[in-house]
């Protein structure tokens, strides 16, 4: 691992190229939104300012779990960072995301990470992005709730 400086000069070299507020930039659980966004719902961008997804998911595994949440996930792609954000839910056309983020979030490399996955209120099909500090996201891979 870097040490302590280089890894706050690549998070801040990172965060200096985003062209819109931070994700971060209200608490995790619950971000305050923008005006077009719901209260309880995270402005994000889908892709990078060309239009084009921002990191790439390939595989998550196992793509199945409680509705209780706890499921240790795999994430495979390309473009992810120790600053990755991983939400499991779905996206408005208007770039507001509506859902949960998953726990314990560690990055194995720029292709691979885990989390565990969030509790969910009933059995359903969602949606999985990465999404960077900068709130872009990835292409969605799809996630399971199961009874």
């Amino acid at each position: 691992m870097a040490p302590a400086h280089r890894r706050i000069a690549l998070l801040f070299a990172a965060l200096s190229l985003c062209a819109v507020p931070l994700v971060q930039s209200a608490p995790r659980a619950e971000a305050a939104g923008s005006p077009h966004c719901a209260p309880g719902t995270l402005p994000v961008r889908p892709g990078s300012p060309n239009g084009t997804a921002q990191g790439q998911l390939v595989a998550l595994r196992p793509d199945t779990g409680p509705r209780a949440g706890g499921t240790q996930v795999t994430l495979a792609g390309a473009g992810l960072t120790p600053y990755t954000r991983v939400l499991f839910g779905t996206v408005t056309p208007d770039g507001c995301f509506t859902g949960r983020e998953a726990t314990d979030v560690v990055a194995l490399g720029d292709t691979a990470l885990i989390a565990v996955a969030p509790e969910w209120p009933a059995a359903a099909t969602v949606s999985v992005y990465a999404a960077t500090p900068c709130g872009r996201l990835t292409n969605a891979l799809p996630f399971t709730y199961v009874d």
